[in-house]
């Protein structure tokens, strides 16, 4: 089995996109389009659960840190 990791900036011209497969219980997530795009394969049970981790993400963005003194 091989491995890869991909980075992805988003930014907000970057189109984002999915395609549903009601037959196989799952979407496509797309980022990207055309000359480079990633896909991502989303099992239903799986779209709430990388909702959450977003939703987690964008909350950390709010939450104020605390600097420790230098």
């Amino acid at each position: 089995m091989a491995s890869v990791t991909v980075g992805v900036h988003i930014r907000p011209d970057t189109v984002l996109s999915f395609r549903s497969h009601p037959d196989e219980d799952r979407v496509v997530l797309e980022l990207g389009e055309f000359d480079g795009y990633v896909a991502v394969f989303l099992p239903r049970s799986e779209i709430a659960r990388l909702a959450g981790v977003l939703a987690q993400a964008q909350e950390s963005l709010s939450v104020p840190t605390v600097k420790a003194a230098a």
